[in-house]
């Protein structure tokens, strides 16, 4: 992801490691026009036959497995496509090693979360047991730091909420919670995500289930689309709240690793 001039354009200032935390992606798709047809959209990596030789352009939108679907594979939409020219011969293969992707000027991050600074900034515990991120170094890259939920000997679950989303008293065409997740049990584990939603009409909070996440002992990304969430209560929501829970499924301690949480929205 390219990031020169972010914070000029976004009119933001985060620090070095906040724009690493934005940068940070895992596209599995491209999407392919070529002078302006579609070619359909491919799994990274890949090799497409293109017929047209001599001077082509060719445009690339990354793609995102939808909530950890395979089956849900749409554009992403906070990033703009990339558009080049390139010189075709026929029956050569030209390599593209790196596309310089960037976010749309409209895009806002409302939440990053990246676990550098030594207190918790946009989590909470929700429950009694009061387990919440830890900051720990990641053992596997000893220059980043990483959030860890550990349940260990009688803590067999946990619920952590957000800060309210502000989204800026806008109605956004699209609001995504994207994460990175590994946990260190060998043994099946989920998690789950889903939203907090106040509202005016009730001193209730309306608890709405999204996203069931299999974790594994490699990390992952997921892009978890909140934005019907959003939209169907936007009439009488007074907050916004991402809920992250889960429990032990054996008797083992395990320790579930997050980074790079962010809230995005345009």
């Amino acid at each position: 992801m390219n990031m020169t001039n972010f914070n000029l354009i976004h009119e933001t200032n985060y620090d070095a490691e906040e724009l690493a935390s934005i940068a940070s992606q895992k596209f599995p798709d491209v999407w392919i026009y070529v002078n302006g047809q579609s070619l359909g959209t491919w799994e990274l990596p890949c090799e497409i036959p293109i017929l047209e030789t001599d001077s082509t352009i060719v445009e690339f939108y990354p793609g995102v497995k939808m909530n950890g679907i395979s089956t849900s594979r749409p554009r992403y939409p906070f990033v703009k496509g990339c558009k080049v020219k390139l010189g075709l011969n026929a029956g050569e293969t030209l390599q593209v090693n790196s596309i310089p992707f960037e976010y749309y000027p409209e895009t806002n991050f409302e939440l990053v979360e990246n676990f550098e600074p030594d207190y918790n900034q946009y989590f909470e515990s929700s429950d009694s047991a009061g387990v919440s991120f830890q900051r720990i170094t990641d053992p596997d890259e000893p220059t980043n730091r990483i959030g860890v939920i550990a349940l260990e000997d009688t803590i067999t679950e946990f619920e952590i909420i957000s800060t309210p989303l502000q989204l800026n008293h806008k109605v956004p065409s699209s609001v995504f919670l994207e994460m990175d997740y590994r946990c260190d049990s060998e043994e099946t584990q989920n998690f789950y995500v889903g939203m907090l939603i106040g509202t005016s009409t009730s001193s209730a909070i309306t608890h709405e289930p999204l996203v069931g996440v299999n974790t594994s002992s490699k990390w992952k990304k997921i892009y978890i689309n909140l934005t019907q969430s959003i939209l169907r209560n936007q009439t009488t929501a007074t907050s916004y709240r991402v809920i992250i829970s889960g429990a032990k499924s054996g008797t083992n301690d395990i320790h579930l690793y997050f980074d790079n949480i962010k809230v995005v929205f345009l």
